[in-house]
């Protein structure tokens, strides 16, 4: 699958990566839309004190 990681500040990079497998009491959803938060944008100014990098950014709503 595709992922677009945030590597430093500012710089984005997609790689190949393998699927994730089924775990118990886990679940693997299928992403139908996504959007970006103020957390994702602060990352990716560099201006959250508490990520560290390299980072996916994003989040599961319901």
């Amino acid at each position: 699958m595709k992922t677009l990681t945030c590597i430093t500040p500012g710089t984005f990079e997609y790689s190949e990566t393998e699927k994730p497998e089924l775990k118990k009491d886990h679940a693997i959803i299928k992403i139908k839309r996504i959007g970006i938060c103020g957390t994702d944008l602060h990352a990716f100014e560099g201006t959250q004190p508490f990520f560290n990098y390299p980072r996916v950014l994003g989040q599961v709503l319901k």
